[in-house]
């Protein structure tokens, strides 16, 4: 229903309509209104007479006689729209008295006014969270905004609309008929006890009569209001018509005419105090929390409105104890998880999800033993032999395995991610962003198919969900996402249950990069899955604490690690040489790590960069230098903004976004330095069209962009740290040692800038060089021998 977003249209389709076959009546404002209501959708003829039977007597048009009579006698049009109401809460409409159906239609709804009283705007407005964009909307304007999607209207709703898993494509229309189906109830009995039969709903159970075959909550809830008002349904586990219908009898309370039990609940029993259901005790209920007995709360109605999703004990039967996942506990599912645990307590048979499974059944068979004869035949001899067993009527939980074990579920979970029962070779990473780490690890998953082709590889996200790069994976190789299973672990079990995932694939081999939680298993399980699985790690660079000392993973885990592990992997010769001397290292410890040179993505033919640039160097009106990164400290774009300003003559094309670290003070760049959004390809770049290429970083391995640009034959002034200055020395390009100084940035700039033709001999050296040191090739050739060392042996 979109009224007055659809006004236009409507009122040019009454002139339409009402035109070439009322002439003379076109005019008339009747005419207009009656077409209006009639296209709107919210006068609906059929409940107009089934419930005003003297109408439908009398033969009248329903909508004609709302327009001249029933709005005035109070007479709703729908069960949607309750003029009545809208009248009390609209006193500007009132005192004008205009026809409330009207005015909603025609300004009413887009001025954000509700059409009933199932919106609570008070409670909603707590609910929801504004934006400047619905800053100045009234709150059921914001709900219907939103097309009334996975938004619940009123407090009692939200545990129902919160198991709603799909968002309907027209949940406004959902939402109509759920205040259709709620009107008679709430009509009769009011909000308060509405909220009751809420309360006792279970979507959860098969019930006859019902008919709906949807799985929604809302639907089946609507299919329940519907049904229940002609016929004797039971809402859930709850309510009980056998065990309620026991009690009023006993009790010689009779039903009315046409009365379900239900209805006779809501009418009399809750005033009375009548438990309408086998599952909880009452008195046990006010022994276990003396705080609803001094509030003066009824214990039921106490429960199924809080203490069910609090996790209260509803009868001193035992528990089956059903550990739940720590996200849960995190995140706000805890209460409803409370409150599926009582529904399949109960013996609910309907999906309430992989957790509760098997409670029904259990929680069965636990009740069975402890009322057994044999049952209390074994404890009476047992406590003859031990008496410190004590009273068994007092045990309150009974384990079960595996409910009892939280990790069961993600075990459940980590194993459905998978398509294979084994892999040869598994790479872990935290996740697959735009870092040189992350090229890396797809390039060696890459490197083992070239090497291995009948060999599966799995490149395996233990630490965040972000897959920024699919383009990067090759074809062939197994790409998996666990990391919402261990992030819902607390540590040391998501570093238990990587050890069991490795011990279950059985990989021949394992390589970690940057994977803190493959790390930490390393560190904790290496010794035991070195006995059956080779295990490999990178080491890029150590990071750097802004007062400039290192820390990071070489410090963190090669000490502990280095024992078990059969090689680990750089990828500079400087990081080699760095922990050797760092460690003092023995030769046989040392012989382990492999620099591993990592491969450029594919090789460049024609003319360098370089060389094309010098020709259209005459075109450019300004020197153009080049820039890109993470806008980290790591990579120091606050030097490019402060050489910038010393270099107005020259403009700085820069492109980086912030990953790791709070964005730098974009404020303090110069207008001749323009930031872009990191790009994607290199294609996106003026590599032709510029001079040279900055590089600024304060520490490094060796970074994977430069072997790019080496391919691709840039000039390029770099800081000379980490394994830089294996691939841009004196001979290759301009390395700057002072690598904080901008002075000596800008001498190695000019210097560049003022030797074209050094710029092209230079570069056409450092694509050679690149070329022989960094193909996939010769990449692949270093991980085969590598892998084959002991395989071979």
């Amino acid at each position: 229903m979109r009224v007055n977003r659809n006004c236009y249209m409507i009122l040019s389709r009454i002139k339409m309509l009402v035109g070439p076959f009322l002439p003379g009546v076109a005019s008339s404002q009747r005419t207009v209104d009656y077409t209006l209501l009639e296209l709107s959708g919210l006068f609906d003829r059929e409940w107009y007479l089934a419930t005003n039977t003297d109408i439908a007597a009398s033969g009248t048009d329903p909508l004609a006689h709302y327009l001249e009579h029933g709005w005035k006698e109070g007479r709703n049009p729908s069960a949607f729209f309750d003029g009545s109401w809208y009248l009390v809460h609209n006193p500007d409409v009132a005192q004008a008295d205009i026809n409330p159906l009207l005015h909603y239609v025609r300004s009413g709804q887009s001025e954000g006014r509700a059409p009933n009283a199932f919106f609570d705007s008070d409670w909603y407005e707590r609910f929801i969270v504004r934006t400047e964009e619905d800053a100045e909307c009234t709150p059921f304007a914001f709900f219907w905004s939103r097309d009334a999607a996975m938004h619940p209207p009123l407090p009692e709703l939200q545990p129902l609309y919160a198991c709603q898993t799909n968002v309907l494509k027209d949940a406004r229309d959902q939402y109509m008929r759920l205040v259709a189906a709620a009107q008679p109830w709430w009509a009769r009995f009011g909000r308060d006890k509405f909220a009751i039969i809420v309360a006792l709903f279970s979507p959860y159970e098969d019930h006859p009569g019902i008919g709906t075959e949807s799985a929604d909550t809302i639907e089946r809830l609507i299919a329940f209001l519907t049904a229940a008002w002609e016929m004797e349904i039971a809402p859930g586990p709850l309510f009980s018509v056998e065990h309620y219908r026991r009690i009023i009898q006993n009790r010689g309370l009779v039903l009315q005419d046409g009365e379900t039990l239900l209805q006779h609940f809501l009418r009399e029993g809750i005033d009375k105090r009548i438990v309408p259901t086998p599952y909880f005790d009452e008195n046990y209920y006010y022994a276990q929390y003396p705080s609803v007995v001094a509030a003066y709360t009824w214990a039921f109605e106490h429960f199924i409105s809080r203490g069910v999703f609090e996790g209260g004990r509803a009868s001193s039967m035992p528990q089956l104890i059903v550990a739940q996942p720590p996200s849960s506990m995190r995140d706000g599912e805890a209460r409803l998880n409370n409150w599926k645990y009582f529904l399949s307590s109960c013996g609910s048979s309907g999906d309430l999800g992989e957790l509760y499974r098997g409670v029904p059944h259990y929680s069965q068979v636990i009740e069975d033993i402890l009322h057994s004869t044999a049952f209390a035949k074994t404890i009476s001899r047992a406590l003859m032999i031990e008496p410190a067993i004590g009273d068994v009527s007092d045990i309150s939980n009974v384990l079960v395995a595996p409910f009892h074990d939280g990790r069961n579920l993600a075990r459940r979970a980590l194993r459905e991610l998978f398509e294979r029962d084994h892999y040869d070779m598994i790479v872990c990473v935290p996740w697959i962003r735009t870092g040189g780490a992350d090229l890396v690890a797809c390039q060696i998953c890459e490197a083992v198919s070239l090497a291995f082709p009948n060999k599966s590889v799995l490149l395996l996200r233990t630490d965040q969900p972000n897959f920024d790069r699919p383009e990067w994976v090759s074809a062939g190789v197994d790409v998996v996402d666990a990391s919402s299973v261990f992030r819902d672990l607390p540590p040391l079990q998501a570093q238990t249950l990587l050890y069991s995932l490795f011990m279950g694939l059985a990989p021949s081999w394992i390589i970690n990069i940057n994977s803190r939680l493959c790390w930490d298993v390393m560190a904790r399980f290496g010794t035991r899955l070195s006995e059956s699985i080779d295990l490999y790690s990178y080491l890029f660079c150590w990071d750097q604490t802004a007062s400039g000392y290192r820390a990071g993973y070489p410090s963190e885990f090669f000490p502990e690690t280095a024992s078990h592990l059969r090689a680990v992997f750089t990828d500079t010769i400087y990081m080699k040489n760095e922990l050797a001397k760092i460690y003092n290292l023995p030769a046989s410890l040392s012989e382990r790590i492999v620099p591993l040179f990592s491969p450029s993505r594919g090789d460049i033919g024609g003319q360098t960069a370089t060389e094309e640039s010098i020709k259209t160097e005459s075109n450019r009106l300004r020197r153009r230098v080049l820039w890109a990164g993470r806008l980290d400290r790591q990579k120091r774009f606050d030097l490019v903004q402060e050489i910038a300003h010393k270099m107005p003559e020259v403009d700085f094309l820069c492109w980086g976004t912030p990953l790791l670290n709070a964005p730098p003070d974009y404020s303090r760049s110069p207008a001749n330095l323009i930031l872009h959004e990191g790009f994607s390809s290199y294609d996106e770049l003026p590599l032709y069209d510029a001079d040279l290429w900055l590089f600024t970083s304060d520490w490094e391995g060796m970074p994977t962009i430069l072997i790019e640009l080496a391919l691709r034959g840039v000039s390029i002034v770099a800081s000379a740290v980490g394994g830089v200055p294996e691939l841009i020395d004196e001979q290759t390009g301009w390395p700057v040692d002072g690598v904080r100084s901008v002075d000596d940035y800008i001498g190695a700039i000019h210097a560049a800038l003022g030797a074209p033709h050094e710029r092209i001999v230079r570069a056409q050296r450092l694509r050679e060089r690149a070329r022989s040191r960094h193909s996939m090739q010769a990449y692949a050739k270093q991980v085969s021998d590598v892998l084959n060392e002991k395989v071979g042996a």
